[in-house]
């Protein structure tokens, strides 16, 4: 979906890459970047604007009109098929490439984030918790100032401190799980789930950093590599401020109580 200005980003009304009928099919032309694994992707969901809105259609990346200009370097380079910028030139894909109803795309890609917020908390919250049992380790072994790290109560209070931001994390994503479970909709709970949890984490994984000082910022362990990847979650999938946009319209138009 992700398109560089002026296209989509966190507006997705502001979708610029299109996709007319032909004879048989559509014709698609765009420009899209930060899409995560198309590196070592064989096909690819594309988000188009039809005459009747925004659509999904199912592409071959070996299709002609479809080129990958590069892989967009990140702070997250280890990233498993890493964040493609691609240029879409004439891509001529068949009638049955859409997928659903032409013009329901918004709806189909809200419902998809819903789920999708939820499964990156959980992922998130296995990679902060690793970091942080990393971090209490070395601090049970190492030594300063005549004691062992996890003795001087600065050090222990990041400790306390993640514990309880990972024990509300996990809380939290636990609940707006069983919500999805239920049939629910969930679309406001997710919001609240993932700004939640995106700015939790990161703080635990900064913590462990910290705890680990030089030895954190290396790559002999792979605390620094978690902060990075967990960084940017405050951005995929709708970034911090949005969701909290959203949170907010929502529970003052409808009342909802805090």
């Amino acid at each position: 979906m992700t398109e560089p200005a002026p296209g989509v980003g966190s507006d997705p009304r502001m979708l610029s890459t299109t996709a007319r009928r032909t004879n048989g099919g559509w014709a698609i032309n765009g420009h899209k970047w930060f899409i995560s694994g198309a590196m070592r992707a064989d096909f690819a969901i594309v988000v188009a604007r039809t005459e009747s809105g925004p659509s999904w259609f199912l592409v071959d990346m070996d299709t002609p009109g479809f080129r990958i200009v590069r892989d967009i370097p990140t702070m997250e380079p280890f990233d498993i098929g890493g964040h493609a910028e691609i240029l879409l030139e004439d891509l001529h894909v068949p009638a049955d490439a859409l997928i659903g109803e032409e013009g329901k795309g918004l709806a189909q890609s809200q419902l998809r984030l819903e789920g999708a917020r939820l499964f990156h908390c959980m992922r998130y919250i296995g990679l902060a918790s690793r970091a942080m049992s990393i971090a209490q380790e070395y601090a049970s072994r190492r030594e300063s100032q005549g004691a062992k790290l996890a003795d001087h109560q600065m050090v222990q209070a990041m400790v306390a401190d993640a514990h309880i931001q990972l024990y509300a994390a996990r809380q939290i994503t636990v609940d707006v799980a069983r919500r999805l479970d239920a049939g629910e909709s969930i679309r406001h709970h997710s919001s609240m789930a993932k700004v939640f949890v995106a700015e939790a984490v990161y703080q635990v994984a900064d913590s462990a950093v910290q705890i680990c000082g030089a030895l954190g910022i290396s790559e002999d362990i792979p605390v620094s590599m978690i902060l990075r990847m967990l960084r940017p979650f405050r951005i995929y999938d709708g970034a911090s401020e949005v969701h909290r946009a959203a949170i907010a319209r929502r529970a003052l138009a409808h009342g909802l109580a805090a």
